[in-house]
């Protein structure tokens, strides 16, 4: 089967930012279960060439090449509309959305011009079916679990990691953890520790017993409200009112960390509560649940073999589009 990936490679198309998610994940995972995959950077040929420029390289290239499946991954408006639904001439198309739940405008514009598009969301399906978009197919993030993945002999000398961007009601959640003495690094954008290249940040999970899952969704706790002025302004002002499963919940496992995650819908059927992953729903559980097994190491080391089995086995992207595939009677 051969694929053509038409995504960015660097992310959010700047070589300074390193490769993107969809050349770590899709491409470099995808090239270990499928024989012939290539890529196609359309938002570098867009900055080079224009969109009309870049739009006659790539129907160039999916003639020449006459790939089985072209996926796509958006970003904004690069490509027109009328260009995308022409291409189902030569090859069958694919869109990969990552942010289906609140992109809702984006969604509606683009996916009738793919044969199929993914949403990440459980109910997705159902949801889309009902806009008279009957082909989606439910498709969770993954991981490529070749990059992604313990590393022997590393010292777990990080009680409890976290990576993600700076807001308000993390801090307050972690200086939660802090009084009742759990040491936790954190590293994302505005974080006194700074950002993470995506080789530290495997090695973060890699060295960390322990690696939280955090909302990013303001919360309505009254306690964390009217901790600061800016909380309660935060909460208002905030368009997020959507938990999605991400890709963090796979990485995490993959690099052999305990996962300590929020709830999201549809995350119990990925993984076994209390077995392959720990949750909690409150401020009171996140602490309690990092203190219970930082003190109980046999319990969290079958926790997370437990995780890092299922990751690997079920979760890899390679799985997740033979799957795919499959479903869609693409391949055999």
């Amino acid at each position: 089967m051969k694929l053509l990936l038409v995504c960015m490679k660097y992310d959010y198309g700047d070589p300074d930012r390193g490769y993107s998610y969809e050349w770590n994940h899709f491409y470099l995972g995808l090239k270990n279960y499928f024989k012939d995959v290539q890529f196609f950077d359309f938002y570098g040929e867009f900055q080079s060439q224009g969109q009309q420029g870049m739009q006659q390289a790539l129907s160039d290239k999916i003639k020449a090449e006459k790939p089985d499946v072209s996926i796509f991954s958006l970003y904004t408006d690069q490509f027109s509309t009328e260009f995308v639904k022409g291409l189902q001439a030569d090859t069958k198309t694919l869109c990969f959305f990552h942010d289906d739940g609140w992109r809702k405008d984006f969604v509606a514009r683009w996916a009738p011009c793919f044969d199929v598009f993914t949403t990440t969301d459980p109910a997705g399906v159902r949801r889309y079916a009902r806009q008279a978009l009957s082909h989606a197919v439910y498709v969770p993030f993954g991981v490529n679990e070749q990059l992604f993945c313990p590393a022997p002999g590393l010292d777990k000398d990080i009680d409890v990691s976290f990576v993600g961007a700076w807001h308000p009601y993390r801090e307050w959640l972690m200086s939660r953890l802090r009084k009742k003495g759990v040491k936790v690094e954190v590293f994302g954008y505005r974080w006194p520790n700074g950002m993470l290249s995506e080789a530290s940040m495997i090695e973060l999970f890699q060295r960390s017993k322990i690696s939280i899952n955090m909302t990013n969704c303001p919360s309505w706790d009254v306690r964390y409200l009217l901790s600061s002025p800016r909380a309660l302004w935060n909460r208002f002002r905030s368009p997020k009112v959507y938990e999605q499963i991400k890709g963090r919940h796979f990485e995490i496992p993959a690099c052999g960390a305990m996962q300590l995650s929020y709830y999201v819908d549809g995350l119990e059927k990925l993984f076994d509560p209390g077995n392959e992953v720990v949750l909690y729903q409150s401020p009171e559980e996140l602490v309690d649940k990092a203190v219970r097994y930082l003190n109980d190491p046999e319990e969290l080391e079958r926790v997370t073999q437990n995780g890092l089995s299922r990751a690997r086995k079920e979760h890899a992207y390679g799985v997740r589009f033979q799957t795919m595939f499959q479903l869609l009677g693409w391949y055999e």
